[in-house]
């Protein structure tokens, strides 16, 4: 007779764990069987004598019932369909947070093995019990695990339960030979499934370790749930989930800021807004917001991004070597995922503090349909205007900003997701700025304004071994910038981004990817101004009044439409080894360019570590203000890059890992500006470092990270070496957060960063023709401004309101208030100077909650 074997592998399983009242702890427990169903055997495999196991994600849903199963590798044989079968019928005890049940997905593995003859034992007595004994430990650290649950079911559907005592240790006596499955539930534990059998007569000693699983704050039900991912199609991948995400110091609970302290990105300009990658410039870089791409990544003056934090999955990080999957840009890529919104019950997130004010609504519809709505709007121009006017300070600014984001999710069925997501974000920001006698007039007034808002559909649908989404985005986008008295411009564009893409699992040793994606904008530019000079590598940013430019681009010639196709396969011919390679082709139809770039990357896998290297080319368009006739130069090409990388991680334990990669990018067809200031791609530049990464991942009380970036970034547009605007040397990024008890956590987050490259001022000259002093300037980026450093703190408090979860909190950023040089003025004549101060200690104290 045969029989079936099955092991429940939940690695992980939904956030269970939210603010607790000072003192308490929250009581969660996973799912846990409560009807299993046996899967049929498939006949030819059980004929030929095959076993199997398949790997499941299994969506549990609060009322114990599968609401989604899928196949995460395909094995075959029949064995993947049987079961599907099976476990779609399964009924289970469904997970429960603080007494409620709530939805939860874990990792089912269902194997498939034959039951092989017992042994026939002449005994003079019968003996038909045995024993199971044994401890139970966090992976983590080893640490023994008291007062946690253990039961083990018989094949018969007999159940016994016991508690572990304070070593940890535990025995199950008296149990009837045969099959046992056990589970084991524990707090701040990821559920833990085993298969033993009970030999009559005989005691089983065992030593269960189980993974921790972090809270994770605002991510529910779905928040930390563990997946077997794709084969990592590039060679380095820097993620943030989690705490990591909100809980950041200096960062203001905002996600994506907390990208800027990662490896390999470089500090932006008090106020920039900007990402720079690995020596690149910040249009070399592209932001995609759940697989579209947008412009901008924060609002204007970089306090915060255009999302709200909560409804993020994850943020991810490709600094370099990135897949086929994206492209149009030579810099690095930055991925931010969407989560689906909560499905257990109605939730509503209020969180107020200095700076702005941000709410969200979620929960279901019905049992196949969910919603989430959340919106923002700063309130820092009611006080910062009269304070920085009342200071006497030598800018005067009101930034105003709001966004909002709309999504609901539809899952018929187990194999088929739709959702339908907006979102949108407007800015305005009026500078003043003060001239060195004290005075200010028009043309020292800066306006800028700019929105966008877009609507996304998508559909993703699973097969055994196939996994498919199609997505199309689009929407509008504005933006214009007037400085009194001098220049004034815009654009106002529509933009559709549509994209395909599929996955395939041949076997355990191939695997496919390959895709389609389509960027159309048409756009109304307009200019009129001074012709723009070169900006990076230029110290003189003077604009000639005798050269005027009078542009205006309708939608009839303001049209960029830009399609690719890519593919890869990824081969693992031997178990450490996954070798990826593939081809991505663009097409730029403005410039009437078509670009073929290969890339290939390779890991290797030895026990905890993993060797990584990388090849590939990227090929990048110019912007549409830098092609547009009249403007621009529509003969341009697209610039290009090929990128090395080699490197390795190493996983110190459960939570803690290291990693180190060199890396070394060669640039080519660079546009610069060349005789008579039209742009041409006549430059060159070159961009190598290393780069040190250690995390100690959420999990316990401590958590943090530490990078480290040796860089240099050069360019060559006039026949000489020079340092790119943006280089800088050294890097070093310390954060850490600790959780005191009772509701208390605080952190910090320090960074010290090379001084920006500089162009020295060795006098002046008057120039009548423009009525006014120019500057001589001594060697380009020759000299650098003074050490960057600064020290963030964030202090939080959780406790309760009427049974509901809330924290208040203090972000301090820049704490011991040091005076970091951005840049320098001067005076008319360039005989007098002064420093140009970054951002000073700006608290943000805010309190949040949750209905």
């Amino acid at each position: 007779m045969h029989h079936l074997r099955t092991t429940l592998s939940a690695l992980l399983f939904a956030s269970l764990l939210t603010a607790a009242p000072a003192g308490a702890q929250p009581v969660a427990t996973p799912p846990t069987i409560a009807t299993f169903v046996p899967a049929d055997y498939p006949t030819a495999a059980r004929d030929a004598g095959r076993e199997a196991s398949v790997e499941l994600e299994v969506t549990v849903g609060a009322d114990g019932r599968v609401l989604d199963a899928r196949v995460l590798a395909l094995v075959g044989d029949g064995f993947d369909e049987a079961a599907l079968a099976a476990v779609r019928q399964f009924v289970f005890a469904p997970a429960i947070k603080d007494g409620a049940p709530i939805a939860a997905r874990i990792h089912y593995r269902y194997a498939f093995t034959l039951e092989r003859p017992a042994p026939v034992v002449a005994a003079p007595a019968a003996v038909v019990s045995g024993r199971i004994e044994g401890r139970i430990l966090s992976r983590a650290d080893g640490v023994a695990l008291g007062g946690v649950e253990v039961v083990a079911t018989s094949a018969k559907g007999g159940v016994h339960r016991v508690t572990t005592d304070e070593s940890g240790g535990f025995a199950i006596d008296e149990l009837p030979a045969g099959h046992y499955h056990i589970a084991i539930s524990a707090l701040d534990h990821a559920a833990f499934a085993q298969d033993e059998d009970v030999i009559a007569g005989e005691a089983a000693e065992v030593t269960y370790r189980l993974d921790s699983t972090a809270a994770r704050e605002d991510t529910g039900s779905y928040g930390a749930v563990a997946t077997i991912e794709a084969p990592v199609r590039e060679i380095t991948r820097r993620s943030l989930e989690g705490e990591e995400l909100t809980k950041l110091a200096g960062t203001r609970g905002d996600p994506l800021r907390a990208l800027e302290l990662l490896p390999g990105v470089a500090r932006p300009a008090s106020g920039a807004g900007t990402i720079l990658v690995r020596g690149s410039a910040p249009g070399d870089s592209q932001v995609f917001f759940d697989g579209a791409p947008v412009s901008q990544l924060y609002h204007l003056g970089g306090l915060t991004s255009f999302v709200n934090g909560s409804l993020l999955k994850s943020v991810e990080l490709f600094p370099g070597n990135f897949s086929t999957h994206y492209g149009r840009k030579i810099g690095g890529v930055i991925e931010a995922e969407l989560r689906d919104p909560l499905t257990d019950r109605l939730h509503a997130k209020l969180d107020l503090n200095m700076i702005d004010a941000s709410a969200l609504v979620e929960g279901p519809i019905n049992d196949k349909t969910s919603f989430a709505i959340g919106g923002r709007r700063s309130h820092i121009d009611a006080w910062i205007g009269p304070l920085l006017r009342a200071t006497d300070a030598p800018v005067a600014a009101t930034p105003v900003y709001t966004d909002w984001q709309a999504i609901t999710t539809y899952k018929p069925d187990s194999n088929n997701r739709l959702r339908l997501i907006g979102y949108g974000s407007t800015d305005e920001l009026q500078v003043v700025l003060a001239n060195p006698s004290g005075a200010s007039t028009t043309r020292d007034r800066l306006g800028v304004d700019g929105a966008f808002h877009r609507v996304r559909a998508d559909w993703k649908r699973t097969w055994p071994g196939l996994d498919q989404e199609i997505s199309v985005t689009g929407g509008k986008n504005r933006f214009a910038i007037e400085v009194g008295g001098l220049l004034g411009g815009g654009i106002d564009a529509y933009e559709v981004f549509g994209r395909a893409d599929w996955h395939a699992t041949a076997s355990k040793y191939l695997q496919f990817a390959w895709g389609l994606d389509v960027h159309h904008t048409i756009g109304d530019v307009w200019y009129s101004g001074p012709q723009i000079p070169q900006v990076e590598g230029n110290p003189d940013k003077t604009y000639r009044g005798d050269r005027l430019n009078e542009v205006h681009v309708d939608e009839k010639g303001g049209t960029w439409f830009r399609p690719a196709a890519y593919a890869e396969a990824t081969i693992a011919p031997v178990a450490p080894l996954a070798i990826t390679a593939g081809v991505r082709v663009d097409r730029f139809a403005d410039i009437d360019q078509t670009t073929v770039d290969p890339r290939l990357t390779a890991r290797y896998t030895l026990g905890a570590t993993t060797f990584k290297g990388g090849l590939g080319q990227f090929s990048q368009p110019p912007t549409e203000d830098e092609s547009i006739p009249g403007f621009g130069n529509p003969g341009l090409r697209a610039q290009q890059a090929i990128h090395y990388g080699l490197g390795f991680d190493h996983k110190i334990s459960s939570r803690m890992s290291v990693g180190v990669e060199g890396y070394y990018k060669s640039l080519d067809h660079m546009i610069v500006a060349g005789p008579g200031g039209m742009k041409v791609n006549a430059g060159s530049g070159r961009i190598y470092g290393a780069e040190f990464a250690g995390r100690w991942q959420p999990g316990g009380p401590v958590s943090g990270l530490v990078s480290y970036t040796l860089s240099r970034s050069e360019r060559n547009d006039a026949g000489m070496w020079r340092l790119f605007d943006y280089d800088q040397t050294h890097i070093l990024t310390v954060a850490s957060s600790v959780k005191l008890g009772r509701g208390w956590e605080v952190g910090g987050t320090f960074r010290l960063v090379s001084g920006n490259p500089e162009t020295p001022v060795s006098g002046s000259i008057f120039d009548a023709d423009i009525d006014s002093y120019r500057a001589l300037y001594g060697a380009i980026n020759s000299t650098r401004s003074s050490t960057f450093h600064r020290l963030d703190v964030r202090v939080e408090k959780q406790f309760q309101i009427a049974g509901h979860p809330c924290a208040g909190y203090l972000d301090l950023q820049n704490a011991y208030n040091r005076s970091n040089r951005e840049g320098t003025e001067y005076s008319f004549d360039y005989r007098q100077q002064n420093d140009i101060p970054g951002l000073p200690l700006i608290p943000s104290l805010g309190i949040k909650g949750e209905l």
